[in-house]
C-alpha cells in the first residue's frame, strides 16, 4: 500500500508541474551535470538551410586571390612575409566564384572581415567590429559577394569572433570600455573550463560576456551584419573559450529572427560528448575534431584504421551528427599532405573519399583540392597556388568525387554502415533502397586479400576509378587489394 501511495504522489507531482508551465516563456531544456545542469533556452538548431547535402569551401580571404590591386597600398602588405597581408580580397573571391562552384561548393566560409590591426591578415586581431578591413574591401564589396554567390546557389558564411579583440584594440585605453575585459591572465590548465572562458588565449584581450553591455553589443553586431549583408551562416570562433550561457542567448536571438540561419561552432575538442554540449545550447553544427583525429591517425603510413572506426562509433553521442563539419585540414593545423608525408597523394585521395562519402558536411580548406602543402602556422596559410589548377591530377580526382556525391542517390540520402575491417583496411556502405555505394580502402603499402559481407541483394559492383566490375558471390565480395588501394563501388 505504501509503494502505491508513493507512486501516486510522484505521478501527481509530475502532472502538476506540467500543468503549471508558462507557455509564453521560451521552453527550457536541461543539460547534464557536465554543464552544471543550467536551464537553457530551447533553440531550433536543426541546421536551418544547411544539411549533409551541402559542401563548405573555407577561404582565408587574404591568401586566396587579389582582385583589387588598389587596396594593397599599406605598409603591412608584403607577399614575401608569411605574417603580412598578401593582397587577397573580397573582389578576388567574387572573380573566382565560378571556380568555387565547379568544386561542388554550396557554401563558402570566409575568415573574419572586420577591421584588424597591422599584420592581422587572418582577421582575428579585431580593432573595430563595425568596419570592414580596408585590405579586404568595403561593405559594398561584401554585399556584392553575397549577391553574386547567391546567384550561383552558393551560401555565404562569415567567421565571427566574440571571445577577444586584437592586441591593439582601442577599447583597452578607453575608460568607457575598461570593464569589457576579463583581468589579464594566461591559460595554464587547458582542462579547466573557468580558465578557458576567462583567460587571455595567446595573450589576446579576453572579452567579458557576463557584462550585459558586451553581450548585447556582440549579439546586436552579429544581427546587424546578417541584416545588412544577407549572409546565410556564421562560423563561430573559439567557442569553448566563451561562457555557455552567452552562446545560448546568442543562438536564441539569432534564430528567433533568422530561423534558417546556420551556426557552425569551432570547439577544439576530440570528445563528442563535450562537443554535443554546445549543440544543446543552440549551435547547429560543430567542427568535428573527433572525426578529424580519426582521419589523421588512420590515413598515414603508420596509421591504424581503429582510430577512424572508433571515431565513427563515437558519433552516436551527437544528436545531429549529419550537420557537423568534417574536415581534413584547416588554418590551425598542418596541411594534410604535409602532415602525412610518405604516400601523401594516395592517403589524401583516401581521406577525401571518406569526407565526400560520409553523411556530414564536408569542409574543404582552400587548396586541399589541388593537394597544397603547408606546415605549421603560418606555412599552412600559403597563397592559393592558381598555377597548379589546370594540371592538377588531384583536382580531377576531387571532381570525380563531387560528381558522384551530387548524383548518386545513396550518397545523397543513404544510411551509413560499417562493413568488414581490420587494422589494415576499412569498408563501409551507403545505401538507399536499391542504390548503394561501397568504399574499400587498404591503408598499408602491401597487398591484402579481403572478404566483405554485402548486406543487400546486389550481384555486381563497378569501381568508378578503374571501371572494373566485381561479382558478389553468396553475399560476399572477395577482393585482392593492391598496396594503398582505394575502391569506390557502385551498383552495376
Amino acid at each position: 500500500m505504501f509503494k502505491k501511495f508513493i507512486s501516486f504522489v510522484i505521478i501527481f507531482s509530475l502532472i502538476l508541474s506540467i500543468g503549471c508551465s508558462n507557455i509564453n516563456e521560451p521552453e527550457p531544456i536541461s543539460q547534464n551535470q557536465e554543464s552544471n545542469e543550467e536551464t537553457i533556452l530551447k533553440v531550433k538548431n536543426d541546421g536551418g538551410d544547411f544539411s549533409h547535402k551541402d559542401l563548405i569551401y573555407f577561404i582565408m580571404t587574404d591568401r586566396f586571390y587579389d582582385g583589387d590591386k588598389s587596396n594593397n597600398n599599406f605598409k603591412d602588405v608584403n607577399k614575401k612575409d608569411p605574417k603580412a597581408f598578401h593582397g587577397g580580397d573580397l573582389k578576388g573571391i567574387i572573380k573566382k566564384l565560378d571556380y568555387i562552384k565547379s568544386l561542388g561548393a554550396t557554401a563558402i566560409w570566409i575568415t573574419p572581415v572586420y577591421k584588424n590591426q597591422s599584420y592581422g591578415y587572418h582577421g582575428y586581431w579585431i580593432t573595430d567590429f563595425n568596419k570592414l578591413d580596408p585590405h579586404l574591401g568595403t561593405l559594398e564589396d561584401l554585399k556584392k559577394l553575397v549577391d553574386q554567390a547567391h546567384k550561383r546557389n552558393i551560401k555565404v558564411m562569415l567567421d565571427y569572433v566574440v571571445n577577444h579583440t586584437g592586441y591593439k584594440s582601442p577599447w583597452l585605453k578607453d575608460e568607457k570600455h575598461k570593464d569589457w575585459f576579463h583581468p589579464k591572465k594566461d591559460i595554464h590548465d587547458w582542462n579547466d573550463q573557468t580558465e578557458l572562458e576567462n583567460g587571455w588565449i595567446y595573450g589576446l584581450p579576453d572579452l567579458d560576456q557576463s557584462n550585459p553591455k558586451v553581450r548585447n553589443f556582440l549579439i546586436n553586431n552579429a544581427l546587424w551584419f546578417i541584416k545588412e549583408t544577407d549572409i546565410d551562416g556564421m562560423r563561430l570562433d573559439n567557442v569553448k573559450h566563451v561562457p555557455k550561457d552567452f552562446w545560448n542567448e546568442f543562438a536564441y536571438r539569432i534564430k528567433k529572427e533568422y530561423p534558417d540561419f546556420y551556426l557552425l561552432g569551432e570547439v577544439w575538442s576530440e570528445n563528442p560528448r563535450y562537443l554535443e554540449l554546445y549543440h544543446k545550447l543552440g549551435i547547429d553544427g560543430l567542427t568535428n575534431y573527433s572525426l578529424f583525429k580519426g582521419i589523421r591517425e588512420t590515413f598515414t603510413w603508420y596509421g591504424k584504421t581503429s582510430a577512424l572506426i572508433n571515431a565513427i562509433k563515437r558519433e552516436r553521442f551527437f544528436s545531429y551528427p549529419s550537420i557537423n563539419g568534417v574536415f581534413l585540414d584547416n588554418h590551425y593545423n598542418k596541411r594534410f599532405i604535409t602532415a602525412v608525408g610518405k604516400h601523401g597523394d594516395k592517403y589524401l585521395k583516401q581521406a577525401l573519399t571518406f569526407v565526400m562519402t560520409y553523411p556530414a558536411i564536408p569542409v574543404i580548406y582552400y587548396g586541399t583540392e589541388i593537394a597544397m602543402a603547408g606546415g605549421d602556422d603560418p606555412d599552412n596559410r600559403r597563397d592559393m597556388e592558381w598555377y597548379r589548377v589546370d594540371s592538377s591530377k588531384m583536382l580531377k580526382f576531387y571532381k570525380k568525387l563531387v560528381n558522384l556525391r551530387q548524383n548518386n542517390n545513396a550518397l545523397k540520402e543513404g544510411k551509413f554502415r560499417l562493413l568488414d575491417y581490420d587494422e589494415d583496411f576499412i569498408s563501409y556502405i551507403r545505401q538507399k533502397g536499391k542504390d548503394s555505394v561501397i568504399v574499400v580502402m587498404n591503408i598499408r603499402d602491401k597487398e591484402k586479400q579481403v572478404s566483405i559481407n554485402i548486406p543487400n541483394d546486389s550481384k555486381n559492383y563497378k569501381d568508378i576509378l578503374s571501371n572494373k566490375v566485381l561479382k558478389v558471390n553468396d553475399k560476399r565480395l572477395k577482393i585482392n587489394l593492391k598496396p594503398l588501394d582505394l575502391l569506390i563501388l557502385v551498383d552495376n
